[in-house]
């Protein structure tokens, strides 16, 4: 698998964990590429001709979505008159890709466009799976962690950032005296904007660089992070790396 490569990665089994069925988070990302107003490439004729595009809107009433329409004429005959495009971009740290039975020619906003049904299934392939993000300071995540031989009693840590592997949170060490490998479950993180979910979570380390006095800084890996989770961690990873794409980009202005 080339997930640092435009070209479509071909149907195997292995695929399935980075694929998005959910509708709204088909949803999501489908705006996520029309308001960031990524590049695409649409592969025809069995990806033996391509072209470049953008999503222009996404209609739900109509179950469609709409893409900028090729310019060379060629091409947009053959897109048209193709049984399947596949399409693939970048979006943040992430390889997408989804695909369509075909595409109709219609008008948007006065412009030739393309015309195609919403699709049922997305990938979403992370190329740094370990890359991490500070969370913001203002509204950051929390996890509540159950406190070790107090059943039934958590503990709301402040998370300092995430990864797809795992997070850094603030513990004090009168309750987090935890030696590495210790496993931490049920844990339930939050989200902000995405909601909660729940992790088990393995100590790989503890150490004295907190933020706030008497706190240490608590490092732990994910062990065994479901689908649905997942995907809900890839859609806040997404959200905090396009924050810091517009602050990026209003800096440089």
């Amino acid at each position: 698998m080339s997930m640092t490569t435009p070209f479509p990665e071909p149907e195997s089994p292995e695929l399935e964990r980075f694929a998005l069925n959910g509708r709204q988070d088909i949803i999501d990302v489908l705006r996520d590429l029309r308001d960031q107003q990524v590049l695409l490439t649409l592969y025809y004729d069995q990806a033996a001709g391509c072209a470049v595009s953008n999503v222009l809107g996404v209609e739900l009433a109509f179950e469609e979505v709409i893409l900028d329409c090729a310019a060379d004429r060629s091409a947009q005959g053959a897109i048209l008159r193709a049984r399947e495009i596949i399409v693939v971009g970048y979006l943040d740290n992430a390889k997408i890709q989804f695909s369509s039975s075909g595409a109709d020619l219609v008008t948007h906003q006065g412009r030739p466009a393309l015309r195609m049904h919403l699709p049922q299934r997305v990938l979403r392939m992370q190329r740094r799976s370990a890359a991490r993000q500070a969370t913001p300071a203002a509204h950051p995540p929390a996890c509540l962690v159950p406190v070790p031989g107090e059943d039934g009693r958590y503990e709301s840590v402040r998370v300092l950032d995430l990864s797809i592997g795992g997070v850094a949170m603030l513990a004090h060490p009168l309750r987090f005296e935890l030696p590495p490998e210790t496993v931490l479950g049920p844990c339930y993180l939050d989200l902000p904007d995405v909601g909660q979910i729940a992790v088990t979570l393995k100590v790989r380390y503890i150490d004295g660089r907190g933020t706030e006095p008497a706190a240490r800084r608590l490092g732990c890996q994910f062990v065994d992070l479901g689908g649905p989770a997942l995907r809900s961690l890839q859609r806040y990873m997404n959200k905090l790396e396009a924050v810091h794409s517009r602050k990026t980009s209003r800096h440089a202005a």
